[in-house]
């Protein structure tokens, strides 16, 4: 029972996930070191990795892929 699973699909979840890693991280240790306390550069890092969440459910519900078994059978 495997399911074909599209490349795009794949792309983007590994893009997503390295985003949520990295990008957080990111600001945090940036705006750390700029001078901001640890608790407003915790809260931009929060912000960050809520960002890349949202942005990959816009991406995931916007994506239009057709299923060629489903093709398959209507036909």
């Amino acid at each position: 029972m495997a399911v074909d699973v599209p490349r795009s699909v794949i792309k983007k979840l590994i893009i997503a996930t390295f985003c949520m890693v990295v990008l957080p991280l990111l600001t945090f240790f940036t705006t750390n070191s700029l001078g901001f306390s640890s608790i407003v550069s915790g809260g931009l890092a929060a912000l960050a990795a809520n960002v890349v969440l949202i942005a990959f459910i816009v991406v995931a519900f916007t994506e239009d892929i057709q299923v060629e078994g489903d093709e398959k059978k209507r036909d």
